[in-house]
């Protein structure tokens, strides 16, 4: 099917194709977003494997879904203000698999040969965009690389998620925020996102974390770990100037940094001239490693 809407190009074709002897759904979706001067991403994936990069265009959006009709279907709605463009995405999960605003519940939860949601988007490059995602249970594949990033929201969830961003985001991004929950997240390549402000929250999961990358300017950093374990990975490039809050039955580590006592820690190579992370760490009951490198 080929929609012509406010001067959009939207193409999505939808092929039966099956496996095991089940029939999934295979969606195909293309947005041609020459005529707009930004757009807002929200996505929300529920249960599965999602794949994430940029597309070879720089103004367009080009994805596919797969899924078993019987288990899950996936909502997609583009609509525009002005010069802005907006797409969301939804995935809806069937009796079987319940989906609510607190995250995950489950009933008779087992996935078996029959359950197939894929979902594979990349975004346009060539366009600043406000970035969403949300995930339930699953794998997550992010490369942000090549996007024009002005806002940048995730939450893992319980799923397993990889980030990267290997170049130096072509804008300023406002705000990047990270929120890890019961699953493993590993995240490289962060200072390329080029952030104001980076707030990061870890739950009961595991979490690598690595800011290295080109910083055009200064940063705040906002770290919340709770129960879980983060290794966080600092630049050499930029000066630094950390507090970390923990209790007695947490555990800290701090490598590459001269402490200044009561819990403060800034770089030993001070320089003016560089860009600044300035960083409020706070650590309930889980461990934090922090290296210079």
């Amino acid at each position: 099917m080929i929609i012509i809407k406010n001067n959009i190009l939207v193409l999505s074709l939808s092929l039966l194709f099956s496996q095991n002897d089940t029939t999934f759904i295979r969606d195909y979706y293309q947005y041609d977003l020459r005529d707009y001067g930004s757009i807002e991403i929200d996505l929300n994936f529920g249960l599965g494997e999602l794949e994430i990069g940029s597309y070879h265009k720089p103004k367009t959006i080009s994805g596919i879904i797969e899924y078993n009709p019987d288990h899950t279907e996936t909502d997609v709605d583009f609509s525009s203000s002005g010069n802005k463009a907006f797409l969301s995405i939804k995935g809806k999960s069937g009796d079987k698999f319940e989906c609510c605003d607190n995250g995950f519940t489950f009933n008779d939860f087992d996935l078996g040969d029959e359950f197939h949601n894929y979902m594979d988007f990349d975004l346009a490059k060539g366009i600043p965009t406000e970035l969403e995602l949300d995930f339930g249970l699953g794998e997550a594949n992010i490369n942000l690389t090549d996007l024009s990033l002005s806002y940048f929201e995730l939450d893992c969830g319980l799923s397993d998620v990889k980030l990267e961003m290997d170049r130096s985001n072509k804008i300023t991004c406002e705000r990047v925020s990270i929120s890890s929950g019961l699953g493993d997240f590993n995240g490289y390549g962060l200072g390329n996102l080029n952030s104001q402000k980076f707030n990061l929250d870890v739950g009961l999961g595991a979490a690598t974390v690595d800011l290295r990358g080109e910083f055009d300017e200064d940063m705040d950093l906002s770290i919340d770990v709770g129960l879980g374990a983060l290794e966080l990975i600092l630049p050499e490039n930029v000066n630094i100037k950390l507090r970390v809050d923990h209790s007695f039955l947490s555990s800290v580590d701090v490598d590459g940094l001269m402490s200044e006592g009561r819990n403060k820690y800034v770089s030993k190579d001070w320089d003016e001239n560089r860009p600044t992370i300035t960083g409020d760490i706070s650590v309930g009951i889980g461990s934090v490693d922090i290296e210079v490198d």
